[in-house]
C-alpha cells in the first residue's frame, strides 16, 4: 500500500450518540496504554506527527479518526488497562471502546491489537483478543510492538510466549522506531483492505 496522504478527520468521545460516518474500509488499532500505538499508526501512515503521542499514558481519551489515500478509515481507540487513572475514567474508556467495535463490527475490515513485545501480552490482553475474536467474530491481527527494546534471546522467550498465548492467530513483530516489519504490516492491512466484504 503507497500512501500518498493521510489526514485527521475527527474525535468520537463517549457522549457522543452515534457514529457519524460510515465506512466499509475501515481498520481498527486498540492496544493497551503506552504500548506504542500511536507511533506505529504514524509509521504505517508515513507521518511523524499525525497521531499524537505521548510518554504519558492514558492520553488517547477518544476515537481519533483519519483518512487514508482519500478512501480508507484508520481509527485509534483509546489505550485500555491504565491503573492510574481510576475507575470511573478506565470503565468510560472501556465503554468508548467496546461501542464502537460493536457498531462497527459489520464493516471493520480488520483490527489491529497491539502489544508491548518487551512485556509479552498481558491478561487485558487477552481479554480484548476474546473479546474481539469470539463475541465480536471480527478478524484481527496480533501486532507485538517495540521489539528493538529485546536481546535476540529475549526476543526469542518473547515469540515462545506469545505465539502460545495467540495461538493460531497471525501474529507480526515490528519496530515503529527502527521501521522493522513496518513495510510487511502495511501490505498485510492493505490486503485485508482490498478483500470483497
Amino acid at each position: 500500500m503507497k500512501i500518498k496522504d493521510s489526514e485527521f478527520i475527527k474525535s468520537i468521545s463517549i457522549n457522543d450518540q452515534k457514529i457519524f460516518f460510515e465506512s466499509k474500509n475501515e481498520l481498527v488499532f486498540v492496544g493497551r496504554s503506552n504500548v506504542g500505538k500511536s507511533s506505529l499508526m504514524n509509521a504505517l501512515m508515513q507521518k511523524k506527527d499525525l497521531v499524537k503521542t505521548s510518554s504519558k499514558p492514558g492520553k488517547t481519551r477518544t476515537a481519533n479518526l483519519f483518512l487514508v489515500n482519500g478512501k480508507y478509515h484508520f481509527t485509534d481507540l483509546p489505550g485500555y488497562g491504565f491503573a492510574k487513572m481510576g475507575q470511573e475514567h478506565r470503565e468510560d474508556l472501556d465503554s468508548l471502546i467496546s461501542w464502537y467495535l460493536e457498531e462497527k463490527r459489520h464493516t471493520i475490515r480488520q483490527v489491529v491489537l497491539i502489544c508491548d513485545a518487551k512485556i509479552g501480552p498481558q491478561q487485558t490482553d487477552i481479554d480484548m483478543y476474546n473479546y474481539i475474536t469470539n463475541d465480536l467474530k471480527l478478524p484481527i491481527t496480533v501486532v507485538m510492538s517495540k521489539i528493538d527494546k529485546l536481546s535476540r534471546s529475549d526476543s526469542d522467550k518473547s515469540k515462545n510466549h506469545t505465539e502460545k498465548t495467540f495461538f493460531g492467530a497471525r501474529v507480526m513483530w515490528i519496530s515503529s522506531t527502527k521501521k522493522d516489519g513496518i513495510d510487511a504490516l502495511r501490505k498485510v492491512l492493505w490486503e485485508e483492505l482490498q478483500k470483497t466484504k
